[in-house]
């Protein structure tokens, strides 16, 4: 009992709060924001479309930048690797030759972004073996380990082989929907063990500050035009020919560049799908690397944040529904805002490097507004049932549409106005009921006022009482009639040929029906609600009245 109890007064509870519109508001805008984060932010086909216009902004909307002064890359590639008699594992007598060269040239610090995780030839190993350790820049080597998919025995190799030196993990963090390279993982945390990125370490030998966190969004850095890279790429059978200046004090990062396997889509693959959009995984580690030197950062908002722009653009489809306005002004709104708000989004990117969502903000935007628009329609709906169920006895349907497109009409006002009015009485009612079963009275009666009532508003009357089996029926109000008085004369006259025959037929059944007598009297009269703003009656007083009761 107790349980029932209370779900009567839950289920009462809430029957007056989706009465009051601003909880309606809050209502409808949480299903919207909720739908939008829990249902279509896991469907991949959205997620795929949100990650390619982040990316169309950062590939499309990105500010030129001067060529980078402070790093270059050399690409082990085909072109290198037509010099050294085997491809794979690079010949490491051509990594102690570049090494040698990039000293002589005094760079500033020198990255290896490549596996060393197996023997080749014992010689070549020993030789680089010793370069690396006795090089007089700064050398960071990309090492390998369990977490970034290698086997026990390359993870002992490396860890032997590199035993000494500053190291860190290449973690090159691909997308899980569509594989692209947006974030930089400067290390990897796992338990109480913490492994430093091959980038992050790199940084950190520089003696610059990392940021806190474990991972960061990549600002791609762009050139100055679309045919001039943001830092200089050479082959490394290039080296050997450049002037002396051009790697004077830089740091130069060196990685393969042998294929598919060793490239990486990137924002700036959205724009041509083709090979050569992606880029090297050395390439990518400068673009992070320059990141941290200039000290820049790419603005993606949080979860957190992410709710907020939903619930922001939801509101905004919740309050422009309720926006009175005509059709082509309606639909042109909604695409006036979305268009608002999505240049808001680029602008937000281009002066704040800011990646504001588009799709599930856009999604939850037209939700709103659709959800909005069904709870309006369906509010006009049981109004328009209700003031049928209250009015549609009575009045006629052209009344009944007046109202309901003219709510204001029902105000409680008053006015002089010429009316016609016809009251109907039947002949010995009283005596009638006390002589006729009741089941049999009640089916006569309804049958009588239902054929009469049908009558008058076919001419456009207005029943204004049903008192017992008596009818109260004015012309010339609500709606303004001309002809009223003509509609009341043919009323009467079409009551009176009806209700002969309906006479005739209930004598033949044995009921004693009386006469139907019929009184119609045109005059001016006060017309409005009356009974107060909870109980209004729509109806007259006058003399005319009165004269009319009495025909």
């Amino acid at each position: 009992m107790e349980l029932k109890l209370t779900f009567e007064h839950v289920a009462q509870f809430m029957r007056r709060a989706f009465k009051n519109v601003w909880f309606v508001g809050v209502f409808i805008v949480s299903l919207t924001t909720l739908f939008s984060h829990t249902v279509l932010n896991n469907v991949a086909v959205l997620e795929l479309a949100e990650n390619h216009l982040s990316d169309l902004r950062v590939a499309l909307l990105g500010l030129p930048r001067p060529q980078s002064q402070s790093i270059a890359v050399i690409l082990i590639n085909e072109e290198s690797l037509g010099e050294v008699p085997y491809r794979s594992p690079i010949d490491r007598s051509l990594i102690t030759e570049l090494i040698k060269e990039l000293e002589e040239r005094n760079v500033g610090a020198i990255g290896l972004n490549m596996r060393f995780d197996r023997t080749t030839e014992p010689a070549k190993d020993k030789l680089l073996y010793d370069r690396l350790r006795n090089v007089s820049v700064p050398v960071v080597v990309s090492m390998v380990s369990n977490e970034t998919g290698y086997s026990a025995e390359q993870i002992e190799y490396s860890e032997r082989y590199l035993e000494g030196l500053r190291t860190g993990l290449s973690l090159i963090y691909r997308d899980t929907i569509d594989h692209t390279v947006r974030v930089s993982l400067l290390k990897l945390v796992q338990g109480r063990k913490e492994n430093m990125g091959f980038t992050a370490t790199l940084a950190e030998v520089l003696g610059i500050e990392l940021p806190l966190e474990e991972r960061i969004p990549i600002d791609y850095r762009h050139g100055p035009d679309p045919l001039t890279p943001p830092f200089p790429i050479y082959s490394a059978n290039q080296v050997a020919g450049l002037p002396q200046s051009a790697l004077e004090n830089r740091i130069v990062l060196i990685g393969p560049d042998q294929g598919h396997t060793r490239r990486f889509r990137t924002p700036f693959s959205v724009l041509n799908q083709s090979f050569a959009k992606d880029l090297p995984g050395v390439v990518i580690e400068a673009h992070v690397l320059s990141q941290l030197i200039e000290n820049r950062s790419l603005n993606v908002p949080s979860e957190q944040e992410k709710i907020i722009f939903t619930i922001l653009m939801a509101l905004i489809g919740c309050l422009l529904s309720l926006v009175r306005v005509n059709l082509l002004v309606r639909l042109l709104m909604p695409l006036a805002l979305l268009l608002f708000a999505w240049m808001g989004a680029l602008l937000g990117f281009i002066l704040y490097g800011l990646i504001v969502p588009i799709v599930m903000p856009t999604i939850a935007f037209i939700l709103a507004i659709i959800v909005s628009a069904f709870w309006q329609w369906r509010n006009e709906t049981l109004k328009r049932d209700k003031v049928n169920r209250a009015f549609g006895q009575f009045l006629a349907p052209s009344v009944v549409e007046q109202i309901l497109q003219n709510p204001g009409d029902l105000e409680l006002t008053g006015e002089v106005r010429e009316m016609s009015f016809l009251f109907t009485d039947l002949e010995g009612f009283t005596r009638l009921t006390e002589s006729t079963e009741p089941r049999v009275m009640v089916d006569l009666v309804n049958r009588y006022l239902e054929d009469a009532c049908d009558i008058v508003m076919s001419h456009g009357g207005t029943i204004d009482k049903i008192v017992g089996d008596a009818l109260h029926v004015m012309f010339n109000a609500p709606l303004r009639q001309a002809d009223h008085a003509q509609r009341a004369v043919n009323c009467a006259l079409e009551l009176d040929g009806w209700s002969k025959a309906f006479r005739q037929g209930e004598q033949q059944k044995g009921i004693d029906l009386g006469v139907t007598r019929i009184g119609i009297n045109t005059g001016s009269c006060i017309v409005g609600n009356f009974g107060g703003k909870k109980r209004f009656d729509y109806t007259a007083h006058g003399d005319a009245i009165n004269s009319a009761a009495r025909l």
